[in-house]
């Protein structure tokens, strides 16, 4: 496995690309390079649409062009033949783990499995909470408790099992008016086990239902009944009704009666119940709260057959199959028990399938959180597999456990139970699903190439050194090849410097129509490698070189020296910058460094600068880092509207002899002509200006990344607009 060729058209954002990648290690020892290649391409370019187009691949869709709705061609071949999708792994630079999913598992098991295995779980859940919500409707049990009372009652620990046996329950009685909360509410069942109702409740039933039906009653049925009247006879007693003279005026009856009378024709209708003290004590039971009285209506409201049923239902011996009885009734009456069942019997093998192999997975897991722990330092957690002893017996699935430590605080949470991670945090989530997913790999002896989309985002220093530390790791498998695609120069540096051949370290450009990839020069300190001895061969390189001599200068002796001063006229548009000469720079750039350049050239910098950012503004060539080319545009570009902005600054003021005082130049007249031109149509232009190229002229050495992340198409192009309203 040594050769990827890649031809892409039309690819989401790629045009077209044709490149091959040749892994060859080499036969020399001394010689020998690394399976790997580095790609610095700057956002935008090509990196997440190369890393899409290969995810595509691995997952057998042909990529597309989504956004004109071109046709797409894609060859990726492998020593000539096309790759099989088994031999890609993208690590994409989006972070992809589902963290805030509500159905989130535990369980670890590889990245696509898991995926699985989650959608298969978030499909169930669907149909679970459709079943809960109808079951809380037919029993009125909290929605919160449904699931876990039917277990209780069936004795299971699985809600599938469970509803199997229900739907096996024979239940040949319609048992639709009998709530499951009514009956079985813990304040119902203490008078359920009373002597009083396990002795007297046929007879109360039958005295309580003459009530409603005796010559002289007061009540009537699923109305008005003992409960309800006692209760609106206490509140007008206690609210004075009785005391301020009133009197009752009963249906039926010829007069109206006051307090005394009234107590006394309650007491002739309930003789026959409150005779009994058992039947007095049991029907204060079934008054004392809201559900005792909704236990007593439900007897009440049922016809006398009916009320048999449920009595004998409800003995001390019957009541454990009652309550199968009723969860049997609501199973069987319930179409989305018939919906959840359909859908774990088609998921059941996948999901147990899935689950066996996770057992099998858990000692690499370990070894995969293991190596995590030792990489990535100072993460506000560490990781560990929470059952180890258990997983690696193959016992129970390995779950992930996070640790967070704060001080002598700590806390320990399951991975389903984490919701609020930090963007680097969750990377390195991700990140571990990657270096598991190598183990694997690297244990079948699988073939693989690895498309690596800007993982070091969203970490510090540390942590990126251990990713490269890791994808250097990666070079001991004769099998694995990579590409690491990053748009971070600092990353690009760091793998150019550890194990990425320079040969390998490629960047990426954009031509007419396509994009082309070229090795990259200037990587480890382009100053010295490549500016150092062209400051007289190359105008380009001489320009570019200002602002880093200026750099020095100011190192080496303060910003008020005469050298300073003039380094910083080439810069900005100052009254000395139109006569400052080439040869006048060279003095200055030989002082600094050191240097005995010849050079009595006449030719104002100025001019020179223009000169070449026009030369540079026409090319269709723009291969490799070009950094000398990012700059010099740049300074063209500030010194281009500093001219423009002065001229009309004096326009305004009516002043041709107009200078800027200030020493942060560019910024005091940006400020100054949106104050006083603020309906000016170029200030759209000049503010671009300011936010990209301004700020990132001041290089040194140590510190170039920010200009290089823009693309010399996008300075180009900024050039033109700028020279084009300083014409105006």
């Amino acid at each position: 496995m040594n050769k990827l060729k890649v031809v892409l058209q039309n690819c989401y954002g790629i045009h077209s690309l044709s490149h091959e990648f040749d892994f060859d290690t080499g036969i020399n020892q001394e010689k020998k390079q690394s399976r790997a290649y580095a790609i610095y391409a700057p956002n935008g370019l090509m990196k997440s649409s190369f890393a899409k187009t290969f995810e595509d691949v691995g997952n057998g869709i042909e990529p597309k062009e989504e956004r004109y709705s071109r046709v797409s061609e894609c060859s990726i071949t492998l020593d000539g033949f096309p790759i099989i999708k088994e031999n890609i792994y993208v690590l994409k630079s989006e972070i992809d783990i589902g963290l805030d999913s509500p159905a989130m598992t535990d369980i670890l098991v590889n990245p696509e499995k898991k995926a699985r295995y989650d959608e298969l779980l978030v499909g169930l859940e669907k149909h679970k909470v459709k079943l809960i919500g109808a079951l809380q409707k037919k029993s009125k049990i909290k929605k919160g408790d449904v699931e876990r009372v039917m277990l209780a009652d069936l004795e299971e620990i699985s809600l599938p099992a469970c509803i199997q046996k229900l739907s096996e329950h024979p239940c040949l009685d319609d048992l639709t008016p009998y709530e499951y909360a009514t009956i079985f509410d813990p304040r119902s069942l203490e008078v359920l086990k009373s002597n009083e109702f396990i002795s007297k409740a046929h007879e109360f039933s039958k005295r309580y239902q003459d009530l409603f039906t005796k010559v002289g009653s007061i009540y009537k049925r699923g109305v008005f009944n003992p409960v309800r009247a006692e209760t609106s006879f206490s509140t007008l007693d206690k609210q004075g009704f009785f005391a301020g003279g009133h009197r009752v005026h009963l249906s039926g009856e010829e007069a109206s009666i006051d307090k005394k009378e009234l107590d006394e024709k309650l007491s002739q209708i309930h003789a026959e119940i409150d005779g009994d003290i058992e039947l007095k004590k049991l029907r204060s039971s079934l008054a004392r709260n809201v559900q005792t009285q909704a236990l007593n209506e439900l007897i009440e409201s049922r016809s006398p057959s009916e009320v048999e049923f449920l009595l004998d239902k409800l003995k001390p011996e019957c009541q454990f199959e009652f309550r199968k009885d009723l969860w049997a009734f609501y199973i069987k009456n319930t179409p989305e028990a018939l919906v959840y069942m359909s859908s774990y019997a088609d998921s059941k093998n996948e999901i147990e399938l899935i689950e066996a192999a996770a057992s099998q997975e858990a000692p690499q897991w370990a070894a995969a959180v293991e190596r995590f722990n030792d990489r990535f330092v100072d993460m506000p957690f560490t990781l560990s597999v929470s059952n180890q002893a258990q997983a690696s017996l193959g016992k129970e699935n390995a779950r992930l456990m996070f640790l967070f430590k704060d001080g002598e605080d700590e806390a320990r949470y399951l991975r389903s139970e984490i919701k609020t991670l930090s963007q680097g945090e969750k990377r390195a989530l991700y990140l571990l699903n990657f270096i598991f997913e190598v183990e694997a790999r690297k244990l079948a002896k699988k073939n693989t190439v690895f498309i690596i989309d800007d993982a070091a985002d969203s970490f510090d220093y540390k942590n990126k050194h251990a990713i490269v530390q890791y994808l250097n790791d990666l070079c001991s498998v004769d099998f694995f090849s990579q590409i690491i695609l990053t748009h971070n120069f600092d990353f690009f540096r760091a793998l150019a410097l550890n194990f990425v051949s320079r040969e390998r370290c490629l960047m990426a450009n954009r031509g007419k129509n396509k994009i082309g990839l070229f090795k990259a020069d200037g990587i480890s300190n382009i100053f010295i490698k490549k500016w150092k001895g062209q400051i007289d061969k190359n105008d380009v390189i001489l320009c570019a070189s200002i602002p880093f001599t200026r750099n020095i200068v100011e190192y080496t002796t303060d910003s008020s020296s005469a050298d300073y001063l003039q380094l910083t006229s080439l810069l900005h548009w100052k009254k000395d910058t139109d006569g400052i000469t080439v040869g006048d720079y060279i003095k200055i750039y030989n002082r600094v460094f050191s240097k005995n350049i010849c050079s009595d050239s006449k030719k104002p910098v100025k001019d020179l600068l223009f000169e070449k950012a026009d030369e540079i503004s026409v090319s269709s060539n723009h291969d490799g880092l070009n950094l000398e080319d990012k700059v010099l545009l740049s300074i063209a570009i500030r010194l281009s509207s500093e001219i423009y902005i002065t001229r009309k600054l004096r326009e305004y003021m009516g002043d041709p002899d107009y200078w800027c005082p200030s020493k942060s130049q560019f910024g005091s007249l940006m400020k100054e002509i949106s104050t006083k031109l603020p309906g000016l149509a170029q200030l759209r232009t000049l503010e671009k200006v300011s936010i990209t190229v301004s700020s990132n002229i001041h290089l040194n050495s140590f510190m170039y990344e920010p200009i290089l992340d823009l693309t010399i198409e996008h300075l180009v192009s900024l050039y033109k607009e700028v020279r084009k309203i300083e014409g105006t």
